[in-house]
């Protein structure tokens, strides 16, 4: 019984894991991409219907996004609201899933589609359609994710010193919202276990380029650590999304763990 369970909360795992593949391509444009319907009837099928769903309507009002401001509005407020209700979704997913290791991946998954909503939430909530303010979006996600249980962000000092005026459009910002997760997640919950801890973004930018730096002083990486042997999935995600974005990704051990994005 109990490997029937962590078996089938596996290939739950695996089906999410494609419905994100799906909404990332969204996120590039390609409205073409469709999630397989396995015909089960349950929650996932569920969002699975509901993200092709999304898809076909994205693609219909491609054209109607050039000509209208309003519709671009409109547009951004469907999604958000398309994701917000496969987050839901997901919640109830995650109360079907039994097994610990399983179950903290489907919350790892419904935290990337959170970061991708939050950009067309920030898009659909200013007058700006084109741009999202870096600031705004670190705060936003520091907020759900504290919410959301990631680790004991109560006990965790968050020094933020970001350049007001830095902005990104929407098809740098998705994926960069993306990595910005993963780096505060990982650091959220495996940094400080249940001791006080303090996490520090600074952002700068001038006309060449943009540098992003997020270090904690947890407890670091392993001292041998290469990204290409010991890397999970989320720093391979963050390695893929880093060179569509022309990002260059770097990792230092330095009291714990620095990350620098440089743009």
């Amino acid at each position: 019984m109990r490997d029937n369970t962590v078996q089938n909360d596996v290939v739950s795992v695996a089906r999410a894991n494609e419905i994100l593949k799906v909404i990332m391509s969204y996120a590039q444009l390609d409205y073409d991409s469709k999630i397989k319907i396995e015909g089960d009837g349950d929650v996932l099928d569920a969002i699975g219907s509901g993200v092709n769903m999304l898809g076909e309507e994205l693609k219909m009002s491609t054209v109607s996004l050039k000509e209208k401001e309003e519709l671009i509005k409109e547009v951004h407020h469907r999604v958000k609201n398309n994701l917000q209700i496969i987050i839901s979704l997901i919640n109830l997913q995650c109360e079907l899933v039994t097994d610990p290791v399983n179950k903290a991946s489907l919350s790892a998954f419904k935290n990337r589609i959170k970061s991708m909503a939050l950009v067309h939430e920030m898009l659909y909530s200013s007058d700006n359609f084109i741009s999202i303010n870096l600031n705004s979006y670190v705060l936003s996600l520091i907020q759900h994710l504290k919410f959301s249980g990631e680790g004991n962000g109560s006990n965790i000092d968050f020094k933020i010193n970001i350049d007001e005026h830095l902005n990104f459009e929407m098809a740098k910002m998705t994926p960069l919202g993306l990595i910005l997760n993963e780096i505060l997640s990982n650091s959220m919950k495996h940094a400080f276990g249940d001791k006080m801890g303090q996490i520090s973004i600074t952002a700068t930018s001038n006309k060449s380029k943009s540098t992003i730096q997020i270090a904690d002083n947890g407890v670091g990486l392993m001292h041998d650590f290469d990204i290409k042997h010991h890397a999970n999935l989320g720093m391979q995600l963050m390695q893929i999304l880093s060179e569509q974005i022309d990002a260059k990704l770097l990792f230092k051990n330095q009291n714990g763990l620095q990350i620098e994005l440089e743009l």
